[in-house]
């Protein structure tokens, strides 16, 4: 709590959630200061009981300070933020004066970290819905700047909202069309609330005046303006809106249309300020086939430090007795000998190893040559030992948020700014290679995805359950196309995160209709298991199977599994991850065997880190480094553990941190240099790849044929 950190940490953190995501310097310090000393002054009035930590002093800054409300830096582009998602739902709810109908006092908003990314006490993470460094692709990142709301800013969650917010002003809180809770039977038809649990009054109130006065368009855009957007709706938007509520048929209709429109403008879901540039913004088509043998990557990442230690364990080794020495530090975590899965391996301190007794799959495709282990790897700037690790290494260990960022992009001194790894090869493929490529992740947004801007398509997000249809039932034919009005190019000038938001809604609406007609149908050969994992790997095979519709010849995906933080009752947390990551893994490799597409298609795990060998008191383990993963597929090379699995598990081990914290032997940039050769990326671009390959050994890397046969 006094480390000289938490003040500063606080102040930005609280000045992102409620003000801009961009704080100056100035304004950090004059919050953080007011954390520490416990006092903040604002013309003569004393907030603050002078105490280190205290909050009223920390708020008042916060709010008081000029950064917070001088009016002129709406002017400035970079300036506000996104809005949260949670935040639009409510603000839609207060400023329309939602009430809830006298068999519903309580308001129930269901499955809303799903459907909006978003919802209080349900945060996915101990770091909440979204990271603080978070760069959006686009103007945020172009101008390195941040924009952390954008992290959950994606397709079905872009949907997701909008189809929410439109049921909610066409039908009431009900279940139609999307809508975001459950409700009675019945059909569900516009402005009749049959099906609602509440409904927002304002319609009724401002319509009275309305009913008298047809000519009243400019006045109610005018007041939802003021109460939805803060007075920010530009000039250009308010009056496609007013054209929309004339040509409706009746003023409740047309006020209806006018809220639906207004909750889709970039003035409502962001803090800016918006120009219109008069151009249009460049619309989604998928390109035309080429007809070259398809090849895909899937990046499996497990979320939050997997103990790979129990993944991967010493069995039977002639050299010395591994497995005692495992027991002997691992201690009351360690899995027992007889229930270890084991495997051959040469060139390693064991003959034999054990894989951890739920990853029955995975030891099937070892010995089928299909999987390998990398051993020892994980995050590295150099190479280093004990001495110069700290010094040496650019990336801050042992913590989620960066060391996971930095698994994905693998390139610590920024020479590739703001790409990740996946994203770099798709780049090479698009420019160099004149490759067709899709990107996918499900349900969440990944840096690894992320390429220079205009190089190669941007990322797309898939839900794990498919595509819901944005707006079904459109209150007017032309919703679309005002919809699209609304949101149409900006100057450059314009707020960045309004930017954001409208480039997003745009290229989310074009891909909800492309990806809703290429999936609708689609099914799997296969059963997959009903688990997080199996549900988005599913996915993964149902978009490979559109590969032929989407005109592509690479495809990259990205899925994470989460639960590996395991600081108690690893044992346990561990076995439940892992027989959920088997089911899926198995049916998975089933489908492509029988898409005849094993072959074409390589799998890479991962984990920002590993764990200390050595357990905590809560039969848990803690943060650590090297650790070991896997990687699979038909042309995979299998049936071998590549990398150096250490020799001594003790503290006096050179490569031992303490507490069985392992330095990595091997970079995750070595078996990505090796992929990226598999799946075609030319030895001309391979120093943007991997920028950062150069530092370490070729003893360290590998090439294609080290891995894939």
């Amino acid at each position: 709590f006094y480390h000289p950190n938490t003040a500063p940490f606080v102040a930005v953190r609280l000045i992102q959630r409620l003000v801009t995501s961009n704080p100056s310097p100035r304004y950090v310090e004059a919050v953080a200061t007011a954390f520490q000393s416990g006092q903040y002054v604002s013309r003569g009035h004393s907030f603050g009981n002078g105490h280190y930590g205290d909050l009223s002093a920390t708020v008042a800054a916060l709010l008081l300070d000029r950064e917070a409300h001088a009016v002129v830096l709406d002017a400035d582009p970079s300036y506000g933020s996104l809005r949260e998602p949670i935040l639009k739902v409510i603000g839609l709810m207060r400023s329309m004066e939602f009430t809830s109908l006298p068999k519903y006092p309580a308001i129930r908003l269901l499955n809303m970290d799903q459907v909006i990314g978003q919802m209080p006490h349900a945060s996915p993470t101990v770091f909440s819905f979204f990271l603080p460094e978070y760069k959006p692709h686009g103007r945020v990142e172009e101008a390195t700047l941040v924009g952390p709301e954008a992290l959950i800013l994606d397709m079905p969650k872009t949907v997701g909202i909008l189809n929410g917010l439109f049921s909610m002003i066409k039908y009431g809180l009900a279940p139609c069309y999307n809508g975001f809770t459950s409700g009675p039977g019945g059909g569900c038809t516009e402005g009749t609330y049959l099906r609602a649990n509440g409904i927002l009054e304002f319609a009724r109130g401002s319509l009275e005046s309305a009913e008298r006065n047809l000519q009243s368009s400019e006045s109610i855009v005018d007041e939802l303006a003021t109460l939805l957007t803060a007075g920010r709706l530009s000039p250009e938007n308010r009056l496609i809106i007013e054209e929309a509520f004339n040509a409706a048929s009746d003023p409740q209709s047309g006020l209806r249309i006018a809220q639906q429109l207004v909750v889709t403008s970039a003035e409502f879901h962001s803090t800016n300020i918006v120009r219109k540039s008069g151009m249009r913004r460049d619309t989604f088509s998928p390109p035309d086939a080429s007809g070259i043998p398809y090849r895909a990557v899937v990046f499996i990442n497990f979320a939050g430090g997997a103990d790979s230690f129990n993944i991967l364990a010493p069995h039977t080794c002639a050299e010395k007795d591994m497995y005692s020495e495992y027991v002997s530090v691992r201690d009351e975590v360690a899995l027992l000998k007889s229930t270890l899965l084991p495997i051959n391996a040469s060139n390693q301190i064991c003959e034999q190893f054990g894989i951890h007794p739920s990853l029955s799959s995975v030891q099937e495709m070892y010995n089928d040559d299909d999987l390998l282990f990398f051993a020892n790897t994980g995050v590295m700037t150099q190479p280093v030992t004990k001495d110069d690790y700290s010094s040496l290494t650019k990336t801050q260990l042992f913590a989620h948020n960066l060391m996971s960022r930095e698994s994905q992009r693998l390139d610590p001194y920024d020479l590739e700014i703001g790409t990740g790894i996946l994203g770099r090869i798709s780049d090479s493929l698009t420019s160099t290679m004149e490759y067709n490529v899709g990107s996918f992740s499900i349900d969440q947004t990944s840096i690894s995805l992320v390429g220079e801007p205009r190089v190669s398509p941007s990322p797309n997000i898939i839900g794990r359950k498919g595509i819901t249809k944005f707006n079904e039932a459109p209150s007017m034919s032309s919703m679309i196309g005002n919809i699209t009005a609304l949101n149409e190019a900006t100057t450059a000038d314009s707020g960045f995160f309004a930017e954001t938001w409208s480039d997003n809604l745009l290229q989310s609406l074009a891909k909800n209709e492309l990806f809703h007609t290429q999936l609708n149908g689609k099914s799997t050969i296969n059963a997959f298991p009903n688990t997080g994992l199996g549900a988005k790997l599913s996915m993964i095979a149902k978009l490979i199977g559109t590969r032929n519709e989407r005109g592509v010849d690479r495809d990259m995906f990205f899925v994470e599994l989460g639960g590996f933080d395991t600081h108690a009752n690893v044992g346990s947390e561990l076995k439940k991850q892992l027989d959920e990551a088997n089911g899926a893994i198995a049916a998975f490799a089933a489908e492509l065997k029988n898409m005849t597409l094993w072959d074409s298609v390589v799998t890479f795990q991962s984990s920002e880190f590993a764990r200390t060998l050595a357990p905590n008191s809560g039969n848990g383990t803690d943060h650590a480094w090297g650790g070991n993963y896997m990687m699979f597929g038909g042309s995979v090379q299998g049936g071998q553990i590549v990398g150096r699995y250490p020799d001594d598990l003790t503290d006096n081990s050179p490569l031992s941190l303490g507490r069985g914290r392992f330095i990595p032997t091997t970079p995750f940039d070595g078996g990505f240099r090796a992929i990226a050769e598999w799946v075609g990326v030319p030895p001309s671009d391979m120093n943007q790849v991997c920028p950062n390959c150069y530092r370490f050994n070729e003893t360290q890397l590998f090439h294609k044929e080290d891995l894939f046969s």
